[in-house]
């Protein structure tokens, strides 16, 4: 059946683009209508106490239903694996996708999917890159101008940052608009201390440091609340500091020209001459729904908006490119800091950021953020030592104080072996996605290389790098390039620089999908601001180029 009026916009997804697009367009006083998931975090979110980790963890007698959770998910049944760092709080985020509502089958690639009220979003680390012109060429995003919707989302949603670092120029270039950066602690102090000290020659090697940008507050905006350093920012929301789309989303709800259609599940679209159907089915019976819009916009994610324009495609496509950066992390031990007490006022994010650009490899950028262990309980780091429970905990609490993460993510082009395959449903069966991720061995042999010379950068650091470990190559939960920009092939499977699909008058891709090229850095704050590009240049073409 048909579910509502004829909308000017039908948004596809609450995430971090949907969220974007969604305020740009509600903004130029079109009708709106959202289409998502909508599935959120109904057990643990109203019980977790404003207060801070330690303080929890010495009074709360309910702290192990949300840090260990009611169903003991929070404790890894197997081995690492993508997800696994998602505490029970967290794991609304994909909660039911694969079993349920969004299968798939590969050997190779074995991603996070979501129908969660923000998306992927609603787990983001909040860390902010920003891409150069030469990155957002490769991407297939003009570059002329995008500054402007870089400022836009930092104004929106609070980015704090120092714009007078040295890392700044090349992982923030072009940002005008900041609040002041979060403070770091001890043991990030410690290292980035060590890195000034010999700045010279750290960046003669490639490698330069500083505080990260991140979608955090350190300033009250709105009704949001400076972050408190309570050190919960994977378990909590406290105070709503750090940025998550259903913030964007709850205020567009507050507007008359706005609607969302929530626990839904797209499967497909067609486009008339003077509309676009959305087909849909409801998460909780399957009944099925129609909706209608003057244009649609794919925010779904980039496995989710693929799904939708493959199942739309007839015989133009069933296979697609992908695109995901590989990510691997490295346990550290700061020496400078065994032994000594960490200060309990701390956030949980990023600690630091690194930019690693290995001389003679300036094609292999490697983006880097320290995370310090405090509030993610030991017992995950004690389940993968080899020593008994007892020893394991006794020498985890000895290190916990110097003991640093440092996450390591690379490039990724498009290359014959990463592909995405929509395979149709039978018998009443859902449709499935199957993916394929091959990396060509010379490419692996260069990202082993770069990653011992930057362990070696780490010694110098005073981070004895304890191994190196690889959760799997969906694990970055960085996905891109399956509704690839291919500006003038008209009758393939992608869309223009505009956003438009190609083959399409109505139907604009505004997240990741149509992305050719995933640099090193973090996508999240150049996938909102392009969001907000595709919107506008959407908006603009419908209204004849009015300002």
């Amino acid at each position: 059946k048909m579910s509502g009026p004829l909308y000017d916009a039908i948004v596809l997804g609450s995430g971090a683009s949907g969220a974007m697009a969604a305020s740009v367009l509600v903004k130029r006083g079109w009708t709106v209508l959202m289409v998502d998931g909508g599935v959120d975090d109904a057990r643990y979110r109203q019980i977790i106490p404003d207060r801070s980790f330690s303080e929890i963890r010495r009074t709360d007698a309910q702290q192990a239903r949300y840090f260990l959770g009611d169903d003991l998910e929070g404790i890894p049944k197997e081995g690492v694996k993508v997800g696994a760092q998602l505490t029970p709080p967290r794991q609304f985020i994909h909660q039911d996708t694969d079993s349920l509502h969004l299968p798939f089958e590969s050997d190779s690639f074995f991603p996070m999917q979501t129908l969660a009220l923000g998306g992927l979003g609603a787990g983001w680390g909040a860390a902010c890159f920003a891409f150069d012109s030469e990155e957002l060429r490769r991407v297939g995003i003009p570059a002329e101008g995008f500054t402007r919707y870089y400022d836009e989302v930092a104004r929106e949603i609070g980015v704090s940052a120092d714009l007078s670092s040295e890392l700044a120029p090349l992982t923030l270039p072009g940002l005008t608009e900041s609040q002041p950066p979060l403070e770091i602690d001890e043991n990030a102090q410690a290292i980035l201390n060590r890195w000034c000290a010999s700045k010279n020659g750290f960046r003669k090697a490639g490698l330069t440091l500083g505080a990260p940008a991140l979608a955090v507050l350190s300033r009250d905006l709105g009704n949001r609340k400076a972050n408190p350093y309570f050190d919960m920012d994977f378990w909590s929301d406290s105070r709503r500091s750090v940025y998550r789309p259903r913030y964007t989303v709850e205020e567009l709800e507050r507007e008359a020209n706005f609607q969302r259609a929530s626990g839904m599940l797209a499967e497909s679209f067609e486009e008339t001459s003077q509309s676009v159907v959305l087909h849909c089915r409801y998460l909780r019976d399957g009944t099925r729904v129609q909706f209608q819009g003057k244009r649609l916009f794919l925010c779904a994610g980039a496995l989710g908006s693929a799904r939708v324009a493959l199942a739309s495609a007839g015989n133009v496509a069933r296979e697609t490119s992908l695109l995901c950066n590989p990510y691997t992390y490295m346990p550290c031990l700061n020496l400078s800091r065994l032994g000594r007490k960490n200060s309990e006022r701390r956030h949980s994010l990023s600690q630091l950021c690194g930019l690693y650009l290995p001389p003679g490899f300036q094609d292999a950028a490697v983006s880097l953020q320290f995370y310090s262990y405090e509030s993610l309980l030991l017992f995950k780091l004690v389940k993968e030592a080899p020593l008994p429970a007892w020893a394991g905990l006794l020498v985890m609490r000895a290190l916990m104080s110097s003991l640093t993460i440092v996450g390591v993510h690379h490039a990724d082009s498009p290359s014959p072996g990463k592909t995405v395959k929509w395979i149709p449903g039978d018998s009443g069966q859902n449709s499935k996605l199957s993916f394929r991720y091959e990396t060509a061995d010379d490419q692996v042999s260069l990202r082993h290389e770069n990653e011992k010379r930057l362990q070696k950068l780490l010694l110098r650091l005073g981070c004895l790098p304890m191994g190196r470990i690889d959760p799997g190559t969906a694990s970055s939960i960085h996905y891109a390039g399956t509704i690839p920009n291919r500006e003038g092939e008209s009758s393939t499977f992608g869309c223009d620089s505009s956003g438009r699909m190609n083959g399409r008058k109505r139907v604009y891709v505004a997240d990741s999908s149509s992305w050719n090229y995933l640099p090193a850095k973090g996508l999240t704050f150049t996938l909102m601001a392009n969001a907000r590009r595709v919107a506008e240049e959407a908006w603009k073409a419908a209204s004849g180029g009015a300002p």
